[in-house]
Parts: C-alpha cells; sequence; structure tokens
C-alpha cells in the first residue's frame, strides 16, 4: 500500500510541475463571448449549459445565474454550440472582434429525454453528437436523480440496446455472462480507465453517482481511440465541476422490500429495509474549485443472508493555471462489506442462501482511485490533455466468528496518456496521442504465478475532414503492444482501425455510418488463476489469444412534427463480428475443471430504433425503443450463450401541469428483455441452473417539486421499482431485486 501512495503521490506532483511550467508562458489577449441563457418559455437562467465554439478548443459552462464567458477568443467568425441535456442543441452564429466583447441572451426549448447534446467519448473531445458517427445514448443528472439511482449498473438499465448481467455490462448483446471476469465495455470515469488490474472487470461501486453530470455510451467497438475493452463500446462517466458559488447538497432515502407472493419464498416476517444518505459540498475560491462528498447505504437484502452496507468518498479539484491552462484532480473511494455467496438454494427456495452457508462470513472490498488531467490551449489550433490515474482493488474474505481471513487479493492498475488536438483549418481536425497501462496483481492466492505484471502500451490516430460544411470524414487507427510478465508471451501489436461518417442533410435528417475494430487483451486472472471450487478445480491459462471485434453500423435521424409537437426517429442497422471470445469451459462428468479458452466465434446482426416526443398540448412525454438481434454462435451454429435476441424499453412522462403550477410529476419505466435461449448446464454444480424467463420490469415514480409548493429547494421522489413484483434471474442461479419502495429527499442549497 505504501508503495502505491508514494508511485501516486509522486506521480501527481511531477504532472503539476509540469503544468505550472508550461502554464507560466504569457495568455492571448483577444476578445471574449460572454451572455446570459435561459429558458426558452419560464423565463429561468440555466445552470450547467454547455457553450462550445465549434471547431475550436474554447468554451464555457454557464454558473447559478445563467451566465458564461468566453476569453481569449481570436478576432473571427464563429459558430456556438450550446447545450443541456433536456434541451434542444442550438446553433448560433458570433462574430468576435479583436478587444471587444460580443454579448449575447441566449433561449433554448425544453426537449424531452434523448437530446442533441454535445458529447465528449466518442472522439475524445467535445463535439456534437450529431457529428458522431457512432450510435450514443446519453443521461443526465435529472435522470439519475429521479430515479435514485445509486450504481451505474442501475443507470444503464434505462438505456436502449443495453442490459446488466451482475458485473456484465451487454451492449447490443456483445457481453453475456463470464463469471465476472473480462468486461468486454470499457468504462471511464471522467476519461479515466475503470477497469481492474486482475479480473478487467468493472467495480461500479467506486463511481462516485451522487456527484455524476452525465453518462455518455457510445455503441459498437470503440477500440481505435480507447483500447483494451472496447468490444461491444464504451461508457464514459462524467463527474460535475466544482460550483462557482458555495453549494451544499444532501439527498437521503428510505424504503423496503415487499414480502414474496409465495410462503415457502418468505424467510422472514418483516419487511426488509433499505437506505441512504450522502452530502457534498462545492466552492469555487479564486483560481481553486473544490466539490468534496460523502456517502452511506445499507440494505437488509431482498434474500436471506444477503445484507450488506457500503461507504463512499468522493473529491474533486479544479485548479487554473492560468485562462487556458487548468487541471482536476479526482479521488474515490469506496467499501463494501456483505454476507457472501453466490447462488440460491434451488427455485422452491429461491431466496435461501445455499446449504452450508456461513452468516458470519463477510465479503469485504475497499476500490481506491487517484488521478489527474491537465488541459493547456497552446493556441487556438493546437491544445493537450494528459492524463495519470492510479487504481487500486483490496478483496477480503473474513470470517467475524473467528476474526480470520481466509482469501486476500490485491491489484493496482496505473494508467497514463498524453493527447494532442490539431486543427489545421476549419475542416480538417486530428487527435492523436500515446496510452500506457500497468497491471499488477499484488497478492492473491487465486493465481499460480507470484505478482503477474500485464503491460499495454498504444498509440492512437484519428483524423475528421469536413469536405462539406454539412459532412464530416473520420478516419482512424490505434495501435496496442501486449505484454505479460513470468515468461508468458503477450498478444503482440494489436492493430484497431477505424472510419465513419456523418452527413446532415438538414436540420430534421441526419445520417451516419461507421466502421471500426475492438480487442480485449485476457486478463490476469484469465491467465493465471487457479483455484478449487467445491469438487471443481480452476485452472490457469496462459495461452490465450486477446479477443477481436468488428462493428459495423448504419443509422440516422429524422426529426417530424406529430399531434402538432416535436418528435424525433433515430435507427441503425448493425452488424458485430467476433473472435476468439474467451469463455469459460465449464466442467463435465470426465472433465472436473474449469478453464478460460478462446474457443467462440460469433455474430450478432440487429436493428434499433427509438422514437422520442411530446402527446398534444405537452400532456405528456412518451420514448420508446426496441433492439432486435440475432446472435449466433459460428463455431456450434447456434444461439449465442447468454444473449437475449430482444430488448424493449418505453417511458412515459406526465408533467401534471395542472396541478399545483406544474409541482407534481408521474413517470412510468417499462424494461422487456427476451430470455436466453442458449446458456451453459451448470445443474451439476447449481440447482435449477437452468431457470429463466422473459423479463418484463415496470417502474413508477411520483416526483414533487418542493420549491413550487413552498419555496423550499428540494425535490421528493416516491419510487416504486419493480412495480407489478415479477420474479426472474438476470444470470443463473440468482432471483433479481424484487419489488421495492423508497422515498428520497434531494435538497440543494
Amino acid at each position: 500500500m505504501s508503495l502505491f501512495l508514494r508511485f501516486c503521490g509522486t506521480s501527481l506532483f511531477l504532472l503539476v510541475a509540469v503544468c505550472v511550467v508550461i502554464s507560466a508562458q504569457g495568455t492571448l489577449a483577444q476578445g471574449t463571448i460572454k451572455g446570459v441563457i435561459t429558458d426558452n418559455e419560464t423565463g429561468t437562467r440555466l445552470t450547467g449549459v454547455s457553450v462550445r465554439v465549434e471547431g475550436r478548443a474554447l468554451g464555457a459552462y454557464s454558473n447559478r445565474e445563467g451566465q458564461f464567458l468566453i476569453k481569449n477568443v481570436p478576432a473571427d467568425s464563429y459558430t456556438l454550440l450550446v447545450s443541456l441535456v433536456g434541451y434542444e442543441l442550438k446553433k448560433i452564429p458570433v462574430v468576435v472582434r479583436q478587444g471587444e466583447a460580443t454579448e449575447l441572451e441566449i433561449k433554448l426549448r425544453a426537449q424531452i429525454l434523448r437530446t442533441n447534446d454535445v458529447v465528449v467519448s466518442a472522439g475524445k473531445r467535445a463535439q456534437a453528437a450529431q457529428d458522431v458517427p457512432v450510435s450514443i445514448t446519453t443521461v443526465d443528472a435529472q435522470g439519475l436523480q429521479q430515479r435514485n439511482i445509486t450504481r451505474v449498473d442501475d443507470a444503464l438499465r434505462y438505456i436502449p440496446g443495453v442490459y446488466v448481467a451482475r458485473d456484465q455490462v451487454n451492449i447490443r448483446g456483445s457481453s453475456g455472462f463470464s463469471l465476472g471476469f473480462g468486461s468486454r465495455v470499457s468504462m471511464f470515469l471522467d476519461g479515466f480507465s475503470m477497469l481492474s488490474a486482475d479480473g478487467g472487470d468493472v467495480k461500479f461501486d467506486v463511481i462516485p453517482m451522487f456527484n455524476v453530470e452525465r453518462i455518455e455510451v457510445v455503441k459498437g467497438a470503440g477500440s481505435a481511440l480507447y483500447g483494451t475493452g472496447a468490444l461491444g463500446g464504451v461508457i464514459n462517466v462524467i463527474t460535475a465541476q466544482p460550483s462557482e458559488l458555495p453549494e451544499f447538497r444532501f439527498r437521503g432515502f428510505g424504503g423496503a422490500y415487499t414480502l414474496p407472493r409465495y410462503e415457502e419464498w418468505r424467510w422472514r416476517s418483516t419487511m426488509p429495509l433499505l437506505g441512504g444518505a450522502d452530502v457534498s459540498y462545492s466552492q469555487k475560491i479564486g483560481n481553486v474549485g473544490v466539490l468534496a462528498a460523502i456517502g452511506w447505504k445499507g440494505n437488509d437484502g431482498y434474500v436471506d443472508y444477503f445484507d450488506n452496507w457500503q461507504a463512499n468518498a468522493f473529491a474533486k479539484a479544479s485548479i487554473e493555471f492560468s485562462q487556458r491552462a487548468t487541471m482536476n484532480i479526482i479521488f474515490s473511494h469506496a467499501y463494501d462489506n456483505r454476507t457472501n455467496w453466490t447462488f440460491w438454494r434451488s427455485l422452491r427456495e429461491a431466496t435461501r442462501a445455499p446449504l452450508g452457508t456461513n452468516p458470519a462470513e463477510r465479503f469485504v472490498s475497499v476500490k481506491t482511485m487517484l488521478a489527474a488531467d491537465y488541459r493547456d490551449v497552446f493556441d487556438e489550433n493546437f491544445f493537450m490533455t494528459a492524463r495519470l490515474g492510479a487504481y487500486r482493488t483490496d478483496f477480503t474474505t473474513l470470517n467475524q466468528a473467528t476474526a480470520g481471513t481466509q482469501i486476500a487479493s490485491v491489484a493496482n492498475a496505473l494508467n497514463g496518456e498524453v493527447q494532442f488536438t490539431s486543427i489545421l483549418d476549419k475542416s480538417l481536425l486530428f487527435t492523436y496521442g500515446i496510452n500506457a497501462i500497468f497491471n499488477m496483481i499484488e497478492r492473491s492466492p487465486i493465481v499460480v504465478a507470484e505478482a503477474p505484471t500485464q503491460f499495454i502500451g498504444a498509440a492512437y490516430i484519428q483524423g475528421e475532414y469536413k469536405p462539406l460544411s454539412n459532412l464530416t470524414l473520420t478516419l482512424g487507427s490505434r495501435f496496442d503492444i501486449e505484454q505479460t510478465s513470468n515468461g508468458v508471451q503477450g498478444s503482440g501489436l494489436i492493430i484497431s482501425p477505424k472510419a465513419g461518417a456523418t452527413w446532415v442533410l438538414s436540420e430534421e435528417t441526419q445520417l451516419r455510418g461507421s466502421i471500426g475494430a475492438g480487442f480485449r487483451a485476457p486478463t490476469l486472472t484469465e491467465r493465471f488463476a487457479a483455484l478449487r471450487f467445491g469438487s471443481f478445480t480452476v485452472a490457469p491459462n496462459q495461452n490465450m489469444r486477446s479477443e477481436r471485434s468488428w462493428s459495423f453500423e448504419i443509422g440516422g435521424k429524422q426529426a417530424f412534427k406529430l399531434f402538432g409537437q416535436d418528435w424525433t426517429m433515430d435507427g441503425a442497422v448493425f452488424n458485430n463480428e467476433f473472435t476468439d471470445l474467451v469463455e469459460p469451459r465449464l466442467p463435465s462428468a470426465t472433465n472436473p475443471q474449469i478453464q478460460f479458452i478462446n474457443i467462440t466465434r460469433a455474430r450478432i446482426t440487429g436493428i434499433e430504433v427509438g422514437i422520442t416526443g411530446w402527446l398534444p398540448e405537452r400532456f405528456a412525454g412518451f420514448e420508446t425503443s426496441l433492439t432486435l438481434m440475432s446472435p449466433i454462435d459460428l463455431g456450434l451454429n447456434q444461439i449465442l450463450k447468454y444473449r437475449s435476441t430482444t430488448l424493449w424499453y418505453s417511458r412515459l412522462i406526465l408533467p401534471l401541469s395542472f396541478v399545483a403550477s406544474g409541482a407534481f410529476q408521474l413517470q412510468a419505466d417499462y424494461r422487456f428483455q427476451s430470455r436466453f435461449d442458449e446458456i451453459d448446464d451448470l445443474s451439476v454444480a447449481i440447482r435449477d441452473a437452468t431457470a429463466r424467463v422473459p423479463i418484463h420490469v415496470v417502474d413508477a415514480r411520483l416526483i414533487v417539486n418542493m420549491a413550487q409548493l413552498a419555496s423550499f429547494p428540494a425535490l421528493l421522489t416516491l419510487n416504486v421499482r419493480n412495480l407489478l413484483d415479477y420474479y426472474y434471474t438476470e444470470i443463473i442461479g440468482n432471483l433479481a431485486p424484487t419489488r421495492h419502495i423508497t422515498l428520497q429527499v434531494d435538497m440543494k442549497l
């Protein structure tokens, strides 16, 4: 631990020192753009609006008074991209003159749900979503707040084409279920990789959901810019910046699970409880802004012996060295303590732990992430971003009765990146950089090698060319080299190209197309794991190849009028090809070993269509999406295991504007997922392992805006998850969460 802390401290000190030296150069003395942004209908001043100069590394966010200021803008004509999730993207032509301030009054019009937002994930820079050649979905802080989202995986369940099986995020059928090892979707926190060093999976509780500004989900292979893990897509969680003025925020919630309708499932006579609280404080003093937050949540569990409690801390410091040089330092910490069992006793006793489960045995995990990024705008056509991060995971199995430790595993991931953006002219832009990842298992009783390590070094470049004002062409590639210690041959050189195009035919019609490669290097756990699981053993395999994928997509977006209101339809046809997929070879009567091997070639073709809009008189907002897929195991010529063929998501919003001036709002979500037609038969180890049904889940909530009722800055939300108390499994041998009701208060001062 001391080595980890010394590395982090030294690295951050050096990065700060370099930043100070670089930023000591003189500032650019040109014009400014400033203004006030309000809601078109209510006149309310809007906070957190993104204002970007198209084609330039210049921009700002509006403060609590709706004001923004962009300094040092060279004299010229520009187009401003003004965006806020929940509002329509607005493009404003401006003329900046030397030494003068251009003042604007901007009014934004509200829009339902999915928006044409400015995104940063698809191209590793701020750009309008209409210029992105792949499907991308954003979830804003408001949606997270209203649904009482406390984990990223809960938020992802409301995104079209996405479903989650425990810790596996599945975008358009990419992931399946791989026993918790190796994510086929890359997860980032403010641009920093959150894949663990040992298993290459995502630990969702370390993501600080209370302080998230938005989540961006990029669908399709994304290794051309993001490297390993991005076979099926990329998820970037973006946290809020420290506020200009002092801001205190509190969220508390409490609730209960209803008792199962089946008598044999009732393992207690009273309803299991759940609850939690978060507090944060944010303020900017001079050139330094600070955001600090702590949180806690506990849960009796909806099944027996499944209680858990978690604590987390998050801090973010934003430093302005000059008007063009800034730095963010991020710290995130999570502690999790829960009972330790994996599968149900049987379907008849689905709420009970397997026989022999020791209630005194607890699974404890500690996750810590420390990172910094520095951004310097050398001039309006050239800027740099440097990132340095460290991520530590510590897992322990404890017996509280004996105070003994059975298993302890510690792993460290180090990640460094330098990225440049060069704008040659208004029609040609390049993003390029180098990236290094170092993974190490510090200690673990489940690996055969002592302190195995993995190194991935990469260089990447992507060009964006606008031959016409409404046509954007994208071409790029990434070059990765993966090496593993202990005499094990790594994957060698891996090339991940990408090409795409977007064509804006009009304000109402947009077309896009892309093709790109993805890869995932085998994790240290997959290569070196060796342990006993009951009567079975997990054997290492040091000869695995990297998983590869190709993603092809053609899609478009069409705006139209219906019932006199604005509606939008977005659709895409996609084809994903996978080779050398790593899957566990499960035990049989003749072979009691479990081993990760390259066994599968697969193809997933499909179509995805979504529609959003308002009903007449803006009586209700409506959103629905349908994803149809054909996942085929080409090696076995059958349905690919652990994949659904149909995903359907719908959302209804009733503003209730006729009640108390719109202080009340009703919302409902419906999620459907077809049953898995093919799974591994684990009945030899897990009773009723083949039990599975389609998933039908309805969530509902009542939202009360206390600011409109009593001039008190708080939001009350009554949430009912799984309203119909539908019983299903997301993975084999595990009952999914039953109906639970929570009351939440969220206030900001």
